[in-house]
């Protein structure tokens, strides 16, 4: 899923990449069995684990950009394939940017890197495929009073670290107070309305709230 990639740096300034969006559940990633082509790739981790492993055997060399949670800027390293054995790469980043080396970013300015956001083309190919991806990895039920609230605070904390546009997000939760969908609210509205469903969830079912929002 292509998407624009922007880099955050002091002083309000930014700088605009292409990449392709890739999010996994698994926590071993074997990148040369994804033939990946000559592009810029962002992984999103979704496991709730502490480590993901980077199998980068066989594969190109990268230069690799990572970001934490809540996409704040933890450091850069590079897979070098140099030997015939096995290279895996171990880490606690949520969020990696692999970029081929030949097309590495210059070290003066990533050292200048604070986060991150994402900015989606408005297509409706690019919408279709992104919520199709989100029906599959964060299903929604209306089944139990707890499962319809965990499921929907699961979503739309997905949709947020996402930054998915507001009108493509679940209009599955519906505000009491003004009888609106999530989709339909303004950004200061889907702040507040998503904060207080978090809070619920803490207060009703903190097990569930802790499976989602655990301290690393």
């Amino acid at each position: 899923m292509n998407t624009h990639f922007q880099l955050f740096f002091p002083k309000t300034e930014s700088a605009i990449l292409d990449a392709i969006l890739l999010p996994f559940e698994e926590t071993t990633i074997k990148i040369h069995e994804l033939k990946l082509a000559d592009n810029r790739y962002l992984f999103q981790i979704t496991h709730s684990n502490l480590n993901t492993l980077f199998d980068f055997s066989k594969s190109k060399d990268y230069q690799i950009l990572h970001f934490d949670t809540n996409k704040s800027f933890i450091g850069v390293s590079y897979a070098l394939n140099r030997a015939e054995g096995p290279f895996i790469v171990q880490t606690q980043s949520k969020w990696l940017l692999l970029i081929p080396f030949e097309h590495a970013m210059d070290p003066q300015v990533i050292n200048r890197i604070i986060t991150f956001n994402l900015n989606y083309e408005l297509n409706a190919f690019v919408k279709e495929e992104l919520l199709k991806k989100l029906n599959t990895a964060y299903p929604l039920s209306g089944h139990t009073g707890v499962g319809r609230l965990y499921t929907t605070v699961r979503r739309m904390k997905a949709e947020k670290e996402l930054n998915i546009p507001l009108s493509w997000r679940t209009g599955f939760a519906i505000a009491v107070a003004s009888g609106e969908g999530a989709s339909e609210m303004s950004a200061r509205e889907w702040t507040t309305f998503y904060t207080d469903l978090c809070e619920n969830l803490k207060r009703d079912y903190p097990a569930m709230y802790n499976r989602l929002f655990a301290i690393k």
